[in-house]
């Protein structure tokens, strides 16, 4: 994806898809999105346990909105 003239890398897309996946989780099992339930801070902070993880993004997650 380019945004004037800047190619985002490939992590950030990641970090991207990964913050669409939560908020779609939240919204499905819990009817509003991931904001309503965590910080910004706190999903940036999953982000970085789902990459040590080495887990399917839609497994950790799942897993992650169950619990709370």
């Amino acid at each position: 994806m380019i945004l004037k003239g800047y190619k985002m890398s490939e992590l950030t897309q990641e970090r991207i898809n990964f913050i669409e996946l939560l908020h779609e989780s939240f919204f499905r099992t819990k009817g509003y999105g991931a904001f309503a339930f965590i910080s910004v801070s706190e999903a940036l902070s999953l982000f970085d346990r789902y990459l040590d993880s080495n887990e399917a993004a839609s497994f950790f997650i799942s897993r992650y909105v169950r619990s709370v």
